[in-house]
């Protein structure tokens, strides 16, 4: 069971880090790259990966102190510290395989001019420069 409960865990803290990864890169090739969105992403990931530690800590030194009602089941600590676990994996990797869906069918091939499109605003040059590359 403990070993379970460390892959678990290690796997959560994986896919929490793989979904703010391919976050940032839909945002990237959007052109939507916001470096402060990405750092809360990363802060977001860092704290929810030490609580579930926390969580899962304390209900491994006090199992059956405290019992939770979780949808008219009563369970102890520890319990539901695994069954928190087991929910934010399976949401964390629904939104992982959602993001990794987009990312490989999003068309990236080709520069804008290639493919007719246009450039990402990330990527475009800025107006001021713009005009003194137009100036000169």
């Amino acid at each position: 069971m403990e070993q379970t409960i460390i892959r678990l865990a290690i796997g959560l803290v994986l896919l929490v880090a793989v979904n703010v990864v391919l976050g940032s890169l839909n945002a990237l090739f959007d052109g939507t790259f916001d470096r402060i969105k990405c750092r809360n992403g990363v802060i977001k990931g860092i704290i929810i990966a030490a609580c579930f530690v926390a969580f899962y800590v304390a209900g491994r030194l006090n199992p059956d102190i405290v019992a939770i009602d979780i949808d008219g089941e009563t369970v102890n600590v520890a319990t539901a510290a695994n069954l928190a676990m087991v929910t934010a994996y399976v949401l964390y990797a629904k939104d992982v395989f959602s993001k990794l869906s987009k990312l490989v069918l999003s068309k990236t091939s080709g520069t804008p001019e290639q493919t007719g499109g246009t450039t990402p605003p990330a990527l475009e040059q800025p107006a001021d420069a713009a005009e003194a590359t137009a100036a000169e």
